[in-house]
């Protein structure tokens, strides 16, 4: 085992395992590979997860400034009819 495994304690038991100095039980290599593999989606899942907030921010975002827009755009179209009315009333 190279030597900077051996600074954490790191060991082949006769058995074939990896021992770690903070693990009681033995590592096979199939679990090795699995907490490997676990390791890397749980990376790829955190980029993700960061990618969709980021992309739920701006869609929120965006909302908001559409439900602005129609806000405006609905209280102008109140307002013209008003005035709409008040005309129809002076020219009759």
């Amino acid at each position: 085992m190279p030597q900077e495994w051996e600074n954490y304690g790191a060991r082949f038991g006769r058995d074939g395992l990896l021992y770690l100095a903070e693990w009681r039980r033995g590592y096979t290599v199939h679990e090795l590979r699995a907490l490997f593999f676990e390791c890397q989606q749980l990376r790829s899942l955190r980029i993700e997860l960061r990618q969709t907030q980021t992309d739920l921010e701006q869609i929120t975002e965006e909302r908001d400034h559409w439900q602005r827009r129609a806000h405006f755009y609905r209280s102008q179209c109140v307002a013209e009819t008003k005035l709409g009315l008040a005309l129809a009333r002076i020219i009759e």
